[in-house]
């Protein structure tokens, strides 16, 4: 999480109960947050960045092509 943006990281699994589980695809999606009057990135605030907090991790490691 920065001062604007944060990543959001993510894993596609097949469905529960399907064995053997197979991971179809791993993702990093950047959300930038907008002032909707200017239309310009705007800071994080104390209160989105504590709403947040609970699910900050690891980012996701993506191998090399």
């Amino acid at each position: 999480m920065g001062g604007a943006s944060l990543d959001v990281c993510y894993e596609v699994f097949s469905p529960e109960g399907v064995e053997p589980r197979v991971l179809y695809t791993r993702a990093v999606t950047t959300i930038v947050l907008v002032d909707a009057a200017t239309e310009r990135p705007r800071r994080i605030d104390d209160r989105e960045r504590a709403a947040w907090e609970p699910y900050l991790g690891e980012p996701i490691t993506f191998r090399r092509r």
